[in-house]
């Protein structure tokens, strides 16, 4: 009689433990991911994982404008009180100053710096959208000499002073957007063309901001070694763009198809002739009386409240200012804890 031998049992799939992964494996996987993934994502997975997100080749390059994870963090704290005192949960911020920055902007500005800081100095690009201040450019332009490219998209918060500062830290600058940054002027560009010998490429879309400032047709008349000049929304006249033209040998890309006072006639066509790629407007039948439309008046924004954040582990990622904030109370008795913050 043969005896019935039960058949052994299935192995089961073995669970894979993604912490164990080789640190140079996370980094490569980690490089497809944008700063706040990376800072909000990624890097709370486990100990490992915030580990790998540190890595300096992973902040070369800093997009905090474009992704959609930037607008959702933006929306997703926009109009939320900071002073929780009264809530019970713990912690009391007091933020003085008559324009406080929204939480979403501070938030961001948080994130801003500890993503400069995992830079190491090796920045070369960043790119921010409205949460940027000058107390962020002025701490990228002190810790990324290797700076060169920069976009800034409505940057309301941005002033000409603040701008300023940061290009004179950074000369190796080839890259420069601008996009309704309505408080950078004329003057700006014109210390830009000082300090940036190497630009190549700069974009500036007036759409929102102050009036032509002439002050930058003299400033990018000084950016000699220019590629890409693209124009949007700006009141230049025919003539100051034959002379940027013409102080720009190396041009050989030009758009000004937004830029209603260009007429594309005989006389500027045969200046921009050794231009390879040019944009001229279609049609002059559209012509924008600037003065008037701008006649309500837009300032430049400057926002000179002080900030304290009471969940900051180290303070040098709050702006300077006074604050208190208190932990340990019976309804919350540890510090709050984001993960992306360094440790003391």
């Amino acid at each position: 009689m043969e005896l019935q031998l039960d058949a052994p049992p299935a192995l089961l799939p073995s669970v894979r433990d993604w912490s164990e992964l080789p640190l140079d494996a996370l980094t490569l996987v980690f490089k497809g991911l944008d700063a706040v993934d990376l800072l909000m994502g990624a890097g709370l997975v486990c100990h490992s994982w915030l580990e790998a997100a540190k890595a300096p080749e992973l902040w070369r390059k800093v997009d905090m404008g474009r992704g959609p994870r930037d607008k959702e963090v933006m929306e997703k704290n926009r109009g939320v009180d900071l002073d929780h005192s009264n809530r019970g949960v713990g912690f009391a911020i007091r933020i003085p100053g008559k324009n406080n920055l929204s939480k979403s902007t501070q938030v961001m500005c948080a994130m801003a710096k500890v993503a400069v800081d995992r830079s190491d100095g090796k920045m070369e690009v960043f790119v921010g959208s409205n949460f940027v201040t000058d107390e962020i450019l002025n701490y990228i332009g002190a810790r990324s000499p290797s700076l060169k490219g920069l976009a800034l998209l409505s940057c309301y918060h941005v002033t000409s002073q603040g701008f300023t500062d940061l290009v004179s830290k950074c000369p190796l600058l080839e890259d420069i957007e601008l996009s309704g940054c309505i408080g950078v002027s004329g003057d700006a560009m014109v210390a830009t063309g000082r300090a940036c010998l190497r630009l190549k490429r700069l974009v500036l879309d007036k759409t929102w901001t102050r009036r032509w400032d002439r002050g930058e047709v003299a400033g990018i008349s000084m950016m000699h070694e220019l590629r890409h000049l693209s124009l949007s929304r700006s009141d230049i006249t025919n003539e100051e763009l034959m002379a940027v033209v013409y102080a720009c040998p190396c041009l050989e890309q030009l758009s000004v198809a937004d830029c209603y006072n260009i007429v594309a006639d005989n006389a500027l066509r045969a200046k921009c002739a050794t231009v390879k790629t040019l944009g001229l407007p279609a049609s002059q039948d559209h012509h924008y009386d600037w003065d008037e439309f701008y006649a309500y008046g837009f300032g430049t924004a400057s926002y000179h409240g002080d900030i304290g954040y009471g969940w900051m582990s180290n303070d040098r990622y709050a702006s300077n200012g006074p604050y208190d904030y208190e932990f340990g109370t019976a309804s919350y008795d540890h510090d709050i804890d984001y993960g992306w913050m360094p440790d003391d």
